[in-house]
């Protein structure tokens, strides 16, 4: 297989709201992972962080509306791989206050959604919504890059 010379950087989709496209940001941005030399690990971690970020978006922030769309941009900084999942921000994620932990949440405290965040927090090494020009919620995960190291080569 030949690769290219001039390494792309950067990386843009669009996407249609509705549950199941999720899995096509996934093998694309882990496609692309993948060509910037992450090891298989951060690429899982990656994988399942993307996903739930997606849903988050198609059901929370566009309310699974089929005429809007979730925006996916990848980018290198430095030594990180930076991800951002964008809606359309029918619904604005509006913090509550202090969150259940898991294990409380598991005891039967309070509802068992919203641990996607939680999960995204664990596998990335920066998570976290940030300002977006415009209408909508941006959510921005982040990976310090650890290449793979190729034995005999």
């Amino acid at each position: 297989m030949t690769y290219s010379t001039n390494p792309i950087t950067s990386l843009e989709l669009t996407l249609p709201n509705e549950l199941g496209y999720e899995l096509v940001a996934r093998d694309a941005v882990a496609a692309f992972a993948r060509r910037l030399g992450m090891s298989l690990d951060q690429i899982d971690d990656l994988k399942t962080a993307l996903c739930e970020a997606c849903i988050n978006a198609i059901e929370h922030g566009n309310s699974l509306k089929p005429d809007l769309r979730v925006e996916i941009s990848c980018r290198v900084e430095d030594e990180r791989l930076v991800i951002e999942v964008c809606d359309e921000g029918v619904c604005p994620f509006a913090p509550k206050s202090e969150p259940l932990s898991i294990m409380e949440k598991l005891a039967g405290l309070g509802s068992l959604r919203g641990m996607g965040l939680m999960l995204i927090s664990q596998l990335c090494d920066e998570s976290g919504f940030v300002s977006r020009n415009g209408t909508g919620n941006c959510f921005r995960l982040a990976f310090q890059r650890r290449h793979v190291t190729r034995l005999g080569r």
